[in-house]
């Protein structure tokens, strides 16, 4: 018999090991699977989901928010209910005893119940300004990381630093208040636990000279009502976890469930078997949900022959890049309609529309990976994707040479295979648009869109970009958005706009004239 003892202990052992593994493991699948659905949900999201949230946000949330979802899901999960259900089961044996004192005692339930349903109201507030709170500061933490050169060259590092100090002593506000929230909750259902200790006593020794039940009970009841009660105190550490949770995951899960407007990967939408790349804006308006009380386009009209370059000039403000950002379905505009060879793009599939354009921006982006696999990037979706290496490489290689950036490229010790740096800060700005442009015509689009290209370029540099993008709008239908006229001399059609407004076109030598 005696060897036999070990066995329960060891069997509770195994169980106990059992379930709190597989709480943790549940939790932290969860959590990942959380992660997936959240940035994907982001990816799906329109542009004007981002002009109001920050990339720190989106950080915060993915990490430290899941990170909270994970903490509330896991071993916690297992030890509330097992304490639950030793507090049920303490109560249960307790009515089997003797029902009087046990019922008395349970009316000091509710008042714990009333506790923490008032307190957790609170709890869930407090939790969702403090999460908000770090997810500003992790946006100004991720704007002054990435362009810390700027920072650093303007000496401005003091005061983005009280910037970020001034978000994180918001979310230390809103921490205090949840902690002393908190801290009443658990504070007041302990007062109350120990005066039903206080009421079983008392009551129990006033049914023991009544002669209405025996000592043995009372004991009974007292023990099972005092272990149900440190269980239900065990519950209260995990109050805030669960609290957390909940309000981490009311803000990740508001994205999960938002339905875009305009879904990148949505598989609707017709496509067209030959582009011929016409382009027609009918009477646009517009207004971008950030600013919904100014109106940046006032029924513009305007027709984009295929094949040909057409510039937009202007002010700032007076609507050019809008016109790219309305072609691209970034926005869809409050009125009028966008047409690609005489179908409203709101009626083509996105992802397919997308594929067929190309945008050059005046601040190009690279990735920080080798030259090769930048100008890669623009072939994914592409028809040549999936083409042999050698067919890719070739295509990638007659790009760079379009772009003026093959013989650049082949002067690097590493060739193709160099690696340009976060943002491609270890290339030169004209290398960089150059290797922007390849990857914008990789792919062959039928329409081309240069954002301003060569505006942020010293003289000799934009020669060689100018060059470079007149070779790449051969035979596709360019749109060009430039400050000065004499950028866009060769243009077979200059738009000149204001205040959201077309107030005279022509070639360049119609307008100087």
């Amino acid at each position: 018999m005696n060897s036999m003892t070990p066995c329960p202990r060891i069997a509770e052992f195994v169980l106990i090991y059992t379930c709190t593994v597989g709480f943790i493991y549940t939790g932290e699948h969860i959590a990942q699977k959380i992660r997936e659905r959240y940035l994907d949900a982001v990816l799906r999201q329109n542009i004007a989901f981002f002009d109001k949230l920050g990339a720190g946000e989106i950080t915060t949330r993915i990490t430290a928010d899941t990170n909270l979802i994970q903490d509330g899901i896991s071993e916690k999960v297992g030890l509330t209910l097992t304490a639950l259900a030793t507090f049920v089961t303490a109560f249960v044996i307790g009515f089997i005893k003797y029902w009087k004192l046990t019922l008395i005692c349970c009316s000091t339930v509710v008042a714990i119940v009333t506790i923490m349903g008032g307190a957790s109201r609170f709890i869930i507030r407090f939790s969702k300004k403090n999460v908000e709170s770090y997810g500003e500061g992790g946006t100004v933490a991720e704007e002054v990381l990435s362009s810390i050169r700027n920072a650093t060259a303007f000496g401005t590092q003091e005061k983005l630093a009280k910037q970020y100090d001034a978000h994180l002593l918001e979310a230390q506000k809103w921490g205090t208040k949840l902690q002393m929230t908190i801290g009443i909750m658990v504070g007041g259902m302990m007062s109350i636990v120990f005066l039903n200790y206080g009421l079983g006593f008392w009551m129990g020794s006033r049914f023991i000279v009544s002669g209405e039940t025996e000592l043995a009970n009372i004991i009974t009841i007292l023990l099972a009502i005092i272990i149900g009660s440190f269980s239900l105190g065990n519950v209260t550490p995990n109050a805030q976890a669960f609290t957390s949770a909940i309000a981490a995951g009311a803000k990740i899960f508001s994205t999960i469930d938002r339905k875009s407007p305009i879904d990148p990967t949505s598989e609707d939408g017709e496509t067209l078997e030959k582009v011929e790349g016409n382009i027609e804006f009918r009477d646009i308006r517009h207004i971008y949900p950030s600013r919904p009380e100014v109106l940046v386009m006032k029924g513009v009209n305007l027709f984009v022959p295929a094949g040909k370059t057409t510039a937009l000039v202007g002010p700032s403000g007076s609507g050019k890049s809008t016109v790219i950002g309305l072609l691209e379905r970034f926005y869809n505009p409050v009125g009028g309609s966008v047409l690609v060879d005489g179908v409203d793009i709101q009626n083509l599939n996105l992802k397919w529309l997308r594929q067929q354009i190309s945008l050059v921006s005046q601040e190009p982006t690279l990735f920080g990976t080798t030259i090769y696999n930048n100008i890669k990037q623009g072939l994914i979706g592409s028809p040549f994707e999936l083409e042999p290496d050698q067919s890719v490489r070739q295509r990638i290689e007659n790009a760079a040479k379009m772009a003026n950036a093959h013989d650049f490229i082949m002067g690097l010790p590493e060739k193709y295979e160099t690696h340009v740096g976060e943002r491609g800060f270890l290339l030169s700005g004209g290398q960089k648009q150059r290797i922007a442009i390849a990857r914008a015509i990789v792919s062959d689009p039928k329409i081309l869109l240069l954002d301003e290209a060569t505006s942020a370029l010293d003289t000799k540099s934009e020669g060689v970009v100018q060059a470079a993008l007149d070779e790449a709008s051969k035979g596709r239908t360019t749109i060009i958005i430039a400050h000065r006229l004499s950028t866009i001399k060769t243009a077979d059609n200059i738009v000149v706009l204001v205040d959201g407004r077309i107030v005279e076109q022509g070639t360049h030598d119609e307008l100087v004239e």
